[in-house]
């Protein structure tokens, strides 16, 4: 006698509960991984400590009624252009649920790692910026998984050049993050951008922020950056791959302070004539919690 159950199509968020729990066990080497898919608004919290303490804890979207506000100030730090050009890029998030989160971001969606020229450009068309200000998204994001692997679907509208001709950019992927033990964790945020307007100019695009993050103690958790971004039809020949570490620490409950130091493209394509280690750059992140 045949069984039902066994012709019923397998739901997407219970094949994405498997698949990570898949990976829960094979990254974090546990018996069992701990995956709970999102059931209406009200999820577990990953962290009982107080908000910014246990950063690596966490998931990649904020709990329910929560405001971020990421102040990236980002320094071309190039041999022989220091500070030429440097950016403003704030990023603003809130959590209308623990499920569903609304950004109005400034950062491309490499995150952290974007190198300047984005948003407000500060140091003037003599020292790299081309315009005052370019590149604005409205963000989304929607929790699926939660526990030892978060998963979130990950999509934004993003304008990267505002000037004539404008180019809307439509992002879409999956932001998460593996939580191997309590104090270590890899964020992942793989998107690819599709080009919607004057085609012929601007080319679909692929973005793989990663971070290996290390709680140093309960205020500080150290990031190793890295990741790839490059233009999809030529990503052999367009593709740069940042090597980098960043420092957040927590200074109280609403407010971190953060460092990063990158190179650029260490491991990506080399242009001719450019040295790997010649391109760098600087982030400074204040982000303020209510």
């Amino acid at each position: 006698m045949n069984n039902p159950t066994l012709r019923a199509p397998l739901r997407p968020t219970r094949f994405l509960t498997l698949l990570a729990t898949a990976i829960g066990v094979a990254a974090g080497g546990r018996a069992r991984a701990e995956i709970i898919a999102a059931d209406g608004r009200n999820v577990p919290p990953s962290s009982e400590a107080p908000m910014g303490e246990l950063a690596v804890r966490r998931g990649v979207q904020g709990p329910e009624g929560l405001f971020t506000a990421r102040i990236n100030l980002l320094v071309n730090a190039t041999k022989g252009r220091f500070g030429e050009p440097v950016s403003l890029a704030p990023d603003l998030y809130y959590a209308f649920s623990d499920t569903f989160q609304l950004g109005l971001v400034h950062t491309s969606p490499m995150g952290w790692q974007t190198v300047p020229p984005v948003s407000l450009c500060l140091s003037g068309q003599r020292h790299g910026c081309a315009h005052v200000y370019d590149n604005v998204a409205l963000d989304v994001m929607y929790g699926l998984l939660y526990g030892d692997v978060h998963l979130s679907l990950h999509t934004a509208l993003y304008f990267p050049k505002l000037s004539d001709p404008i180019w809307p950019m439509w992002t879409v992927g999956l932001s998460g993050k593996v939580h191997f033990t309590k104090d270590v964790a890899l964020f992942f945020d793989p998107q690819v951008g599709i080009t919607l307007a004057h085609r012929s100019l601007y080319k679909d695009r692929l973005y793989i922020p990663v971070a290996l993050q290390i709680q140093a103690t309960t205020l500080l958790s150290i990031d190793v950056l890295t990741g790839i971004e490059g233009q999809l039809s030529a990503l052999g020949d367009s593709n740069r791959a940042p090597l980098g570490l960043g420092l957040v620490g927590n200074v109280n409950r609403h407010l971190d302070l953060g460092l990063r130091f990158s190179f650029d493209n260490l491991l990506g394509h080399q242009v001719t004539g450019v040295s790997r280690t010649d391109v760098r750059s600087l982030g400074f992140l204040v982000t303020i919690r209510s």
